[in-house]
């Protein structure tokens, strides 16, 4: 299922996948095929061993001002009725979902607006590199609608603070959603870009491995108890087992040199396990 009307750029460079939101003249307000296409190229860069993380942003100076309310019903329901089941495929939940659940880190690159959707998005992110001129609302309740960001937000400032912001739909800057610890860090807007690409080259030379496991077992545990929350942990470390990472990491350190990841799994058939010598 894809459209790729070249309102959505892929780019792969060094490990980086860069996902660009490019209709700068609606400050990238997002129709039903740009959704399509995001998703496409979501699983395109989960499926690419040769991504290490991932770059979300915006083109033109504006991260996304969320849903286009101008498209027609046509264009609405091009890709079924908007029933729970089509939404959940070929809605912004299926790219919540898709990159939360991404077993490689995303940092979203923000600058202007990210407004509904937009800020849903971003939300969804391990990571938020901000511009000092951007701006966040859960503007749906301007709109007489709903339920975007009610999932995230109260995860990220708690459940009196979500619902001021849900209920009132009020523009926040900056400076402020740091202190609310929704931005990672804010730079000048003529440093975010440079700044960005440093940050997710470090992502990209790290244990992808790792992150991905530890990213599922947060998402696991925010819904559980503390014990089957503790042993999402466990889990955690056992899958790691199976990659080549978990080798390379203590070898490493014992050998006092930088670990070289790669993400690679161990294939049980056919790699036999050749333990370094630790009586140096």
């Amino acid at each position: 299922m894809s459209s790729k009307n070249d309102l959505i750029l892929y780019e792969k460079k060094n490990g980086i996948a860069t996902i660009t939101m490019d209709r700068p003249k609606k400050r990238n307000a997002m129709i039903p095929s740009m959704i399509i296409d995001m998703i496409d190229y979501l699983e395109e860069a989960r499926r690419d061993h040769e991504v290490r993380a991932i770059v979300v942003r915006g083109g033109g100076g504006n991260f996304c001002a969320g849903d286009d309310l101008h498209h027609s019903k046509e264009e609405r329901f091009e890709f079924g009725q908007p029933d729970l089941h089509t939404r959940l495929r070929t809605g912004y939940p299926r790219i919540i979902i898709d990159i939360m659940t991404m077993r490689k880190p995303v940092v979203a690159m923000v600058e202007g607006y990210a407004y509904g959707g937009g800020f849903d998005i971003a939300l969804a992110c391990d990571f938020r590199m901000v511009g000092q001129g951007a701006k966040f609302a859960a503007a749906y309740i301007k709109r007489g609608m709903g339920g975007g960001c009610v999932y995230l937000l109260p995860r990220f400032v708690g459940l009196g603070k979500a619902t001021e912001l849900l209920l009132l739909g009020e523009t926040i800057l900056a400076d402020e959603a740091q202190k609310l610890g929704l931005v990672t860090k804010i730079f000048p807007e003529k440093e975010l870009e440079a700044k960005t690409y440093e940050f997710a080259a470090r992502l990209a030379k790290g244990p992808t491995a790792a992150m991905g496991a530890i990213k599922n077992a947060r998402n696991q545990g925010l819904a559980f108890d503390p014990v089957k929350g503790v042993e999402q942990q466990i889990l955690c470390n056992v899958e790691l087992m199976f990659h080549q990472d978990a080798r390379e990491g203590p070898k490493a350190f014992l050998e006092k040199r930088e670990p070289k990841f790669t993400g690679d799994w161990i294939d049980l058939q056919y790699d036999p396990f050749e333990p370094w010598d630790t009586s140096k």
